[in-house]
């Protein structure tokens, strides 16, 4: 229910490039600090810190997550740690909010407009809908998601989704040839059809809000 209490995010989405980044999910409590611990503990660990410090662990959380946004292509950066990482610095940033069950359901995190820093806020503008995609996710929820385009106004989505397909951009194509009207995320894997050729499943999420998803006719 979109009014129930929320321990954990179920999206957050990290546009580490304007319009390129990852979007990672989380189905449950469990999920999100199984992941969020996957890199917090060790970190804290190997720095000496004090394990029930929220400032020290926030710190940390902090660091590793702008070293991955200075450096997004460095060996050692990988799906799945930077959804570790993702997951600890938002579970330390809104580590009040979670524990009175407030956590966003989306949460953005993004280069701050001007002075480069990083932002780290809850995703209202997913819960709007505004017909498009703001963001296109090749993976699905069970598998924790994967690489994500973002799309701040329909133009960009219109011009990206007419275009031809690329090896690197190829889901917002097939989405944009499927649907003419959707939520704000849609979500994407290959799969092998029938027939044994490939096909891609799409899962549109609206986070319990009202959205329309309208196949083209």
């Amino acid at each position: 229910m979109a009014g129930s209490a929320r321990q954990h995010p179920d999206v957050i989405l990290v546009e580490v490039q304007p319009g390129e980044g990852f979007g990672f999910t989380y189905l449950s409590v469990a999920d999100f600090d199984v992941a969020a611990d996957h890199f917090l503990l060790p970190a804290v660990k190997y720095a000496a810190l004090d394990p029930h410090d929220a400032e020290q662990r926030r710190t940390v959380a902090y660091d590793f997550l702008w070293r991955y946004f200075n450096k997004p292509h460095a060996k050692g950066y990988f799906r799945e740690n930077v959804r570790w990482i993702a997951a600890a610095a938002v579970r330390e940033k809104f580590l009040e909010e979670g524990k009175v069950g407030a956590m966003p359901r989306v949460i953005v995190i993004s280069r701050k407009a001007g002075d480069g820093g990083i932002a780290i806020r809850p995703g209202g503008e997913y819960l709007d809908h505004p017909g498009f995609p703001l963001a296109v996710v090749v993976g699905k929820p069970a598998g924790g998601g994967g690489q994500a385009h973002f799309f701040a106004r329909r133009e960009d989505w219109e011009r990206v989704g007419q275009s031809a397909p690329t090896q690197d951009v190829w889901l917002p194509q097939i989405i944009y040839r499927l649907y003419s009207e959707t939520p704000s995320v849609v979500m994407g894997m290959p799969k092998t059809g029938k027939d044994g050729d490939m096909a891609v499943e799409c899962l549109a999420l609206a986070f319990g809000q009202k959205a329309k998803l309208v196949e083209r006719v």
